[in-house]
């Protein structure tokens, strides 16, 4: 499925990135990937988890029938990015368009899937691939 196109079965959906915390202390969770644009640092922070507060935390295996966020937040600068889903039965969703990311807030998309198995995600800033995170639901 191309990049930008929704049109999955309604048990699999990526919904519009949800505001988490504007202060810097919503930057504060813990061990998310990092991604690496410059040897200055990383410029994003992008994990999964298993809820959608601020305080859930990275993880690699999500209950089915709990609540799972793909995490974004960038470092150095204000960028549009996209969030992309691969799903078990190797369906693959993305949003619709860019969304806008402020430079230390940390933005969550809910993904909605209750499909046992292999999920990944990959997150882009202006088309090029920022990151990558695999997690299971079982």
């Amino acid at each position: 499925m191309k990049q930008g196109m929704l049109s999955v079965p309604a048990l699999v959906a990526v919904v519009a990135g949800m505001l988490i915390g504007v202060s810097s202390s919503a930057a504060q969770a813990p061990a998310p990937t990092t991604t690496q644009e410059t040897t200055s640092g990383p410029a994003y922070k992008h994990y999964i988890a298993c809820g959608l507060s601020r305080k859930a935390k990275p993880a690699t295996v999500c209950p089915v029938g709990s609540k799972k966020g793909a995490f974004f937040k960038s470092l150095k600068a204000d960028v549009k990015y996209t969030v992309c889903v691969k799903f078990p039965k190797k369906e693959h969703l993305c949003t619709e368009k860019p969304q806008v990311a402020e430079q230390g807030t940390l933005y969550v998309n809910k993904i909605t899937s209750t499909t046992p198995g292999r999920h990944q995600v990959t997150w882009f800033v202006k088309g090029k691939k920022v990151g990558t995170s695999v997690f299971r639901v079982k």
